[in-house]
């Protein structure tokens, strides 16, 4: 991306401007947002991208899709990674 285009904020700048309409709107758009897990995907006290309804009070509802065993492997990997990488926060 960054060889071709230059640099990478344009789609960062377009994915914020995103979340901040459907927020503004009260849309209840379903978008991919980093949110705070309490139980779904069997995880907890983490926040990771996840798909979640959005509307004007922020986060409505965490959608939990299913995954396969290799996604849920991973994802599960992801949760630690997060966790280990924040502890000394």
């Amino acid at each position: 991306i960054i060889e071709r285009k230059g640099a990478t904020y344009y789609g960062i700048g377009m994915s914020l401007l995103r979340v901040t309409k459907a927020i503004l709107n009260d849309e209840n758009s379903v978008l991919t947002v980093s949110a705070y897990l309490e139980g779904q995907y069997g995880q907890k006290d983490v926040y990771i991208g996840v798909p979640a309804v959005l509307n004007r009070g922020g986060v409505r509802e965490i959608l939990e899709v299913e995954l396969s065993e290799d996604e849920e492997l991973k994802f599960d990997h992801s949760v630690q990674v997060l966790k280990e990488t924040m502890a000394p926060v």
